[in-house]
């Protein structure tokens, strides 16, 4: 797996794609640091859209006939983003915390908020990791989905904060399931469509004529 993940180096405008990581990974800090959770539930999946990049860049590999004719193509197209996408929640989560700890500057005020964040957290996580696991095979319907899914999401979310308050200990558990329950999901789609070419869309517009 590790010599997998150094094959990311060859994606497609490799460079490009790790300026738009680093640059997405810095804007999720300011935006984590500057708004209210209760006013966008979904502003966590802005640092982690750094690593959706790092996706991107395994997928453009895919496209390539030399990977797709490997013996290992289903491992690459299945175990990479499996690693990043774990790698990423528990990125996100730890940037979470030791920005609000640093925010609220003692325990009980910290215990008091993060609980509703890390819920928040793992269930657009979960809906992310659906997300992912269809995009790269069918993404126009994908995209349509991915925005209704969010909208309602956000809305839904917001509501069940102003009417309950988890916990650390809640909030935590809820995140890790949501994790897992969207590892598995993607685990499973991932396993039924691999073999299904990828779509000339979800790439850009330089790199389709090489598709």
């Amino acid at each position: 797996m590790i010599r997998n993940l150094k094959l990311i180096k060859y994606g497609y405008q490799f460079k490009l794609n790790m300026v738009f990581t680093v640059f997405f990974m810095l804007l999720g800090i300011v935006i984590l640091s500057f708004n209210d959770i209760y006013k966008g539930p979904s502003i966590y999946l802005v640092f982690y859209c750094g690593f959706l990049f790092m996706i991107q860049l395994s997928n453009t590999l895919m496209t390539s006939d030399m990977v797709k004719s490997s013996p290992k193509y289903r491992q690459f197209c299945l175990g990479t983003p499996r690693v990043i996408n774990i790698t990423g929640f528990f990125v996100t989560v730890s940037v979470l915390i030791v920005i609000r700890l640093i925010q609220k500057g003692n325990i009980d005020e910290f215990k008091k908020y993060i609980g509703n964040e890390l819920a928040a957290l793992g269930f657009m996580y979960f809906i992310c990791l659906l997300y992912i696991a269809f995009v790269y095979k069918f993404f126009i319907i994908s995209i349509i989905l991915f925005c209704i899914s969010f909208t309602f999401s956000n809305v839904t979310v917001s509501f069940v904060f102003i009417t309950y308050n988890f916990t650390f200990a809640q909030g935590a558990g809820i995140a890790l399931l949501c994790m897992a329950a969207g590892m598995v999901l993607s685990e499973i789609i991932g396993r039924l469509i691999y073999k299904i070419p990828p779509s000339k869309f979800a790439q850009s517009a330089s790199l389709r004529k090489y598709i």
